[in-house]
């Protein structure tokens, strides 16, 4: 049949505005075009949208006495399942072709688990149906070869993808199975019109250590991060701590999803997190399936605070009053980011914003979650796209909370920038200036450096760190790894000019004793005329001076090792 889609009666008590101009765009595409992709936000109604328009194709079929067929496939359970209740709620019924269940071929609309549908027990059945519409959900997925060929099997269906991120690791264009590219408004244009839930978001800092490993860790043939160097890196008690000290400022009391690396990370950091009093639990792929649901059940009943998941809630999980999102897996994929954050966006009665804590500088790589994308051009596997311009990216960044950071020379050095929200300005200023005038002294300024290219040292004469660098094959990757030395287990160490004491003074702190032989070594350099500050100034060719702080015989130490 020759279906006159404009004039197709539609079915949109149950939509918003939005919504009706979609699939108005829609109808008027298959028009012109057997194969469309539907670019909409995560959160803003692409199943109702798209089971509205399955409702007024049977309508109409069923009014001109024709036979229709209709597929809706995708790649997880909890996708099929979603599309299956929001169906229902259209009292439109419908069969499954997924797995184990059973099988109602004679329903005119099927819901099909894109895995199950080829198989060598699935494929006659789905032959036989001869599908007039399939509808992809999650479309971003549909270059892979299983996608091809089923749309291989119907040449002559209409068809339909949609997806919030129309994006490819490998920017492949979508032309291959879509015609055209339909675009919805911008996130900013959701969340001005309520539409979506507004946010506020703290990331670490761009030159920070975590930032530096996540910059160096290597990338799998997959395109995004190595799994297992990932594991490696991020998946230590330093880290972990660092992810609960930010949930703590920025989200305690609030519910929410933390995604981390892989199983044994999110194990990890629900026990962090359960430790501290925090309703926590890990969630994932292998969970099962009933135990799976009677956690959401429990997280969504407020029983549960927090669910820390692989890769389990990006696509197909609703539960708006989600109010904090952290992330603890770095990526380089924009399309799992945004699926991430997205699930926090959902508009609720009674929340305000959400928050979305950023360990892992994903921020610095993609820009805020409502940034200007440009669809089209990832679309058409046009590569080298800015989202937003990094000027304007950082010119967000307030200046006043970067110097109550470096005031606050707290765990790691890793406090965390403020780029929209949580913080306001005028309160930053008003603590800082009120912890000022307690102060005899002004704060003093951080410094770092490098001593024998092995060791990266940070702060100051009165607190100081020091971290190795991590080295590859030998080669110093630019990242550091574990802190193994704080100055704050110890009163202030001052080297003066009895040498007999200095040595004893440094005896006392083995593991500072060890840096500072270890680099001696390295610069050659006789332990004793280190012990000995006029040697150790005139080696460095600096002015002698009779007492220096620990921090700063590592700094006269570091000028022997750059000469």
């Amino acid at each position: 049949m020759l279906m006159d889609y404009l004039q197709l009666r539609r079915h949109n008590d149950n939509l918003r505005p939005h919504q009706v101009e979609a699939k108005e765009q829609i109808l008027d595409a298959w028009s012109h075009f057997d194969s469309v992709m539907l670019q909409m936000p995560t959160g803003t109604g692409k199943t109702y949208l798209f089971t509205s328009l399955i409702n007024d194709l049977l309508f109409a079929y069923k009014e001109q006495h024709l036979e229709i067929n209709i597929l809706v496939v995708a790649h997880r359970m909890e996708l099929l399942d979603q599309i299956s209740s929001t169906l229902s709620r259209y009292s439109i019924p419908h069969g499954f072709i997924q797995g184990n269940r059973e099988q109602h071929l004679w329903q005119r609309v099927q819901v099909g688990s894109i895995m199950s549908l080829l198989t060598e027990k699935n494929l006659y059945n789905t032959l036989r149906q001869r599908f007039d519409y399939i509808i992809v959900d999650e479309a971003h997925h549909s270059l892979a070869d299983t996608y091809t060929s089923l749309f291989e099997l119907f040449p002559n269906a209409k068809k339909l993808g949609v997806t919030a991120t129309p994006w490819r690791f490998n920017h492949e264009s979508f032309l291959s199975l879509y015609q055209t590219l339909i675009t919805s408004p911008q996130i900013s244009w959701f969340i001005e019109h309520h539409l979506l839930a507004d946010f506020d978001y703290v990331s670490i800092k761009a030159d920070s250590d975590i930032q530096r490993l996540v910059d160096n860790t290597e990338v799998a043939f997959t395109g995004d991060f190595s799994e297992t160097d990932l594991d490696n890196t991020f998946n230590n008690q330093r880290i972990r701590a660092k992810l609960y000290q930010a949930y703590e400022r920025f989200a305690k009391g609030r519910k929410g999803i933390i995604y981390a690396i892989n199983k044994q990370h999110a194990q990890n950091i629900a026990a962090l997190y359960h430790s501290r009093g925090v309703a926590a639990v890990a969630i994932d792929c292998d969970t099962p399936k009933d135990i799976r649901q009677q956690m959401i059940g429990a997280f969504k009943r407020g029983e549960l605070q927090v669910l820390v998941n692989v890769e389990i809630f990006t696509e197909g999980f609703d539960c708006p009053d989600v109010s904090f999102i952290q992330l603890a897996r770095p990526t380089k994929s924009l399309a799992l980011y945004l699926q991430q954050v997205g699930r926090g966006l959902r508009i609720v009665e009674g929340k305000e914003k959400t928050i979305i804590i950023d360990n892992v500088g994903l921020y610095n790589y993609f820009g805020l979650p409502d940034a200007n994308r440009k669809w089209q051009h990832h679309f058409k596997g046009i590569e080298g796209v800015e989202h937003e311009p990094k000027a304007q990216r950082e010119s967000v960044v307030r200046e006043v909370d970067f110097a109550a950071d470096n005031y606050n020379f707290e765990e790691d050095d890793e406090e965390m920038m403020v780029i929209r929200g949580a913080i306001e300005p005028n309160r930053v200023l008003q603590e800082k200036r009120t912890t000022d005038e307690k102060l005899v002294e002004p704060p003093m300024p951080i410094r770092e450096f490098s001593l024998c290219d092995y060791y990266l040292v940070r702060g100051n004469s009165k607190r100081f760190k020091v971290y190795p660098f991590i080295k590859k094959r030998g080669k110093n990757t630019g990242a550091v790894g574990n802190c193994i030395y704080d100055s704050a287990v110890h009163d202030a160490l001052i080297f003066t000019e009895d040498n007999k004491q200095n040595r004893m003074l440094i005896g006392d702190y083995p593991k500072f004793k060890t840096i500072i032989s270890f680099a001696a070594a390295r610069l050659e350099v006789p332990i004793d005329d280190i012990h000995n500050l006029h040697k150790l100034c005139e080696m460095a060719h600096k002015e002698y001076i009779q007492e220096v702080s620990a921090f700063e015989v590592l700094e006269l130490m570091s000028e022997i090792s750059n000469r």
